[in-house]
């Protein structure tokens, strides 16, 4: 469920690779899609298990390994 109260209907589960902003090449393993969504949902807590760390401040989501920021979300 959403914070805003809906919830949306798994379609598939698969493995993904996103390319960061240090230009690596991750794969993320049980990412969720969701058809309504048109997306991709991907958990925090399985970007920290592949050994990221996370920062969100005024809305920014910042994940780290180490000091390099590899990932930023607006």
């Amino acid at each position: 469920m959403f914070d805003d109260g809906h919830t949306y209907h798994i379609e598939g589960i698969s493995t993904v690779f996103i390319k960061l902003l240090n230009g690596m090449i991750r794969e993320l393993k049980d990412v969720r899609y969701a058809r309504q969504l048109n997306k991709n949902l991907i958990s925090v807590g399985a970007l920290e298990a592949q050994g990221l760390g996370e920062t969100l401040r005024e809305g920014i989501l910042k994940m780290s390994s180490s000091s390099l920021v590899v990932l930023k979300i607006i």
